[in-house]
């Protein structure tokens, strides 16, 4: 879902043992971004983390830029992922109502954020991080559209040309209030989420 157009590229691994050295680099970096945040993420620090060498991190990874946006475009793919999964999902087995084909596809993003705290730390830090570097965030684009053809069925013709700004809206907002939740006790995390339920469907109600 992000992409970085201007940032050094990561060294592609061309062997099994390669992408697994990238894969445990990249966990380590995601796990230090947790501690130290992305701006205070250092390259020595992720070395020692994953038990490599810092030769081994630079044959990969040229440097910090080349790191994060490696781990960036890592996350964006599984969310993308999870976005094309969903449409398929409902395409097979079509929804019953616009409220249930919304909540059946947002739903797993929450699970992603809960389980990727890293993401939520990058995202956030991206402007300063990726400064100049010509970052955007490309994956909301994608989702968004895998979120338009999953309600198309659902709203009225008189509302159809304005279904592409009204899912970017709803994926923006998404974005926001999930990366909110996950910072929330258990109990205003609910009373959130039911909000932002309640705000996503009551607009929607209002296309069909």
């Amino acid at each position: 879902m992000m992409t970085v157009n201007a940032a050094p590229k990561a060294k592609a691994p061309s062997q099994d043992r390669g992408h697994r050295r990238v894969g445990s680099l990249l966990d380590a970096a995601a796990d230090l971004i947790l501690v130290h945040g992305a701006e205070g993420l250092k390259m020595d620090m992720v070395a020692k983390q994953a038990a490599a060498s810092p030769g081994t991190l630079y044959q990969f990874f040229p440097n910090r830029a080349a790191l994060l946006t490696a781990l960036v475009e890592r996350f964006g793919a599984e969310i993308e992922a999870i976005a094309q999964s969903n449409l398929q999902r409902q395409l097979a087995v079509p929804p019953g109502s616009i409220e249930r084909a919304a909540r059946d596809f947002l739903e797993p993003f929450l699970i992603f954020y809960e389980a990727n705290p890293a993401y939520v730390v990058l995202a956030e830090a991206s402007d300063r991080v990726f400064a100049g570097t010509g970052y955007t965030f490309g994956e909301d684009d994608q989702v968004a559209l895998n979120l338009r053809q999953a309600l198309q069925p659902f709203i009225a013709s008189a509302h159809q040309t304005r279904l592409e700004t009204v899912c970017k809206l709803v994926i923006t907002t998404a974005h926001a209030a999930f990366s909110a939740a996950i910072k929330l006790p258990p109990a205003a995390k609910d009373d959130w989420l039911a909000e932002l339920d309640a705000l996503i469907i009551g607009y929607l109600r209002g296309l069909g």
